[in-house]
């Protein structure tokens, strides 16, 4: 340890130690006091955040299967037994009951360790007054949920409150305003969401602002689906509007009305976000909203995609004279740019491509070519199940019979290659305060470490020893260990430099904070170390101790 401080030392710092602070969460799983502590002086007296509190699943909308491993967006996601939404700044949310249910909230861990409650509402009876999901602008700076009684709440974080309620949440929506759980989604200047009498409305996160209507004019017999698809930055939603099964695609932009896209009237499909749908994306907008991938169901799926000013020919993706009749199955779309990469074909008989909108007419071209490079395509012989990106690289799990595979993906030039196979092929995303997020690959042969940004490989390691999911800060780690529990810490810095740590039996837990400290968890006993600090926490006994804060929190 003291070899890694010292090169720390070395290493120009991203962050000083002024204001940063470790958030604990303490007690029994049921009634846990959750305070913060200097990181500059760990064993000083706690602020107190809150008491008797009980941490509760989290939902989110929006949410697609690629989200799991796209570390620069918000996501749900699973640590030490706790289900938050990890933001892309380093920060977290998590849902909370406290004092039996007498009060229902959500807290907001920040990057730098700063703790507050964003919203909270007293329970209806100890039952929850929210609605199951929240929503999560992408630049992690608000949120917004409905309320069961009518109404959405937006809060704020950025560490900021509103004026007219000196608090970090205000009433956007009036209670007459009953929210479609599924529906809001929050950019960075606007919210937008759709109640139960089939209306969409839009609303600036601004203090004061009010809902505005922007819902089409009024059709006999129309239905607004509640899933909204909203481009990466914040700034259109295209949604479905008309009679069952002859539904008009409409976009509304943050300002003006909504307006009427040119497909003529169709079953067209909503976009399935998770949980209760498959999660890949049947409606999907590019990250500045000028493309849009969407499903035209009438007769048989066939997959299409739209330049929305207008400017370009509409391409049919899976057009007779592209694919073979009746080939319209997709998997993890995903916008590069304005480009298109996806994989379709039949049912686990796949290839990957890429489409493009010309003035002259798209293209789709096939990028793996296991059933043709010509066309009309056949059905390809891969099977995709999961796909991590790191830049412009996508690493895609495909099943090979009992085993699978790990295709590396170039998403602008389109080239591909076998980079890991074997029959516990995993790939899991870091979590991080500093940088892009690293990726762990697993396979048979060992496990390798890939740069989050290129997909270079950092490290591996052979058969039988192996990795946990790195956390990183201005070092990141990895617990390197045997199946029998026995491990070692691993540090190692993006210029390949590596250093051991501490032996451990069974996984320590490893945090990196934003103010380039690293807290080390074995059992109850939490050791903190920094340049010039090594020092382990003073805590009361408790049958729970968390640390919420840092990376891999």
């Amino acid at each position: 340890m003291k070899r890694l401080l010292a090169l720390i030392l070395t290493l120009p710092t991203t962050t000083q130690l002024v204001a940063q602070q470790l958030c604990l969460a303490e007690g029994s799983p049921t009634s846990l006091r959750i305070a913060t502590v200097p990181e500059a002086n760990p064993n000083a007296p706690d602020t107190r955040v809150l008491t008797n509190v009980e941490f509760l699943p989290i939902e989110m909308t929006g949410r697609t299967l690629a989200h799991e491993f796209d570390a620069s967006r918000p996501r749900r996601l699973q640590r030490d037994g706790l289900w938050r939404i990890e933001l892309p700044d380093g920060g977290r949310i998590l849902r909370y009951r406290r004092d039996g249910g007498q009060h229902w909230g959500f807290l907001h861990v920040a990057r730098d360790g700063a703790t507050r409650v964003v919203v909270e509402r007293p329970g209806l009876g100890n039952t929850d007054p929210f609605l199951d999901r929240v929503a999560v602008a992408e630049d992690a700076r608000h949120g917004a949920v409905g309320l069961v009684t009518g109404g959405l709440v937006t809060f704020r974080l950025d560490g900021q409150n509103y004026a007219s309620t000196g608090r970090a949440d205000r009433l956007a929506a009036p209670p007459s305003h009953f929210v479609e759980e599924a529906s809001a989604m929050v950019g960075p200047t606007h919210v937008f969401y759709v109640t139960g009498n089939d209306r969409i409305h839009r609303c600036a996160l601004a203090d004061a602002a009010v809902p505005v209507d922007v819902t089409p004019p009024l059709q006999v017999g129309a239905r607004l689906k509640d899933q909204l698809a909203m481009s990466r930055d914040g700034t259109v939603v295209v949604f479905l509007y008309g009679p069952q099964r002859v539904q008009r695609l409409y976009r509304v932009g943050v300002a003006g009305a909504s307006m009427v896209l040119p497909p003529p009237a169709s079953k067209y499909e909503e976009p399935d976000y998770l949980p209760e749908e498959p999660g890949e994306p049947a409606m999907l907008l590019s990250d500045d909203g000028s493309r849009l991938f969407y499903i035209d169901s009438a007769v048989r799926d066939e997959l299409w995609m739209l330049d929305i000013q207008g400017a370009l020919p509409p391409l049919q993706v899976t057009g007779d004279a592209v694919f073979e009749p009746y080939i319209g199955v997709h998997i993890l779309p995903k916008f590069q740019g304005t480009n298109l990469m996806i994989a379709i074909g039949d049912p686990g008989r796949m290839d990957w491509f890429r489409a493009q909108l010309a003035p002259a007419g798209g293209t789709v071209d096939n990028l793996t070519g296991t059933g043709s490079t010509m066309t009309p395509y056949p059905a390809g012989t891969l099977d995709p199940t999961a796909a991590a990106v790191s830049g412009n690289e996508a690493f895609v799990i495909e099943r090979v019979g009992i085993s699978a595979q790990l295709r590396r993906l170039d998403l602008v030039s389109g080239g591909s290659s076998i980079v890991g196979w074997g029959p516990t092929l995993t790939v899991a995303r870091a979590s991080s305060v500093a940088g892009a997020a690293d990726l762990l690959v697993r396979t048979a042969s060992g496990d390798a470490l890939r740069h989050g940004a290129t997909g270079a490989v950092l490290g591996s390691t052979p058969a039988g020893i192996a990795l946990t999911p790195p956390v990183q800060g201005v070092v990141a780690a990895t617990w390197v260990h045997l199946s029998s529990g026995v491990g070692m810490v691993g540090f190692y810095f993006r210029d390949g430099t590596s250093v051991p740590g501490l032996v451990t039996v069974g996984p320590p837990r490893i945090v990196m904070t934003a103010a380039d400290g690293i807290v080390l968890q074995q059992g109850n006993q939490v050791r903190y170390f920094a340049v010039g600090t090594d020092v382990v926490l003073q805590r009361p006994n408790a049958a729970v101790r968390r640390l919420l804060s840092g990376a891999g929190a």
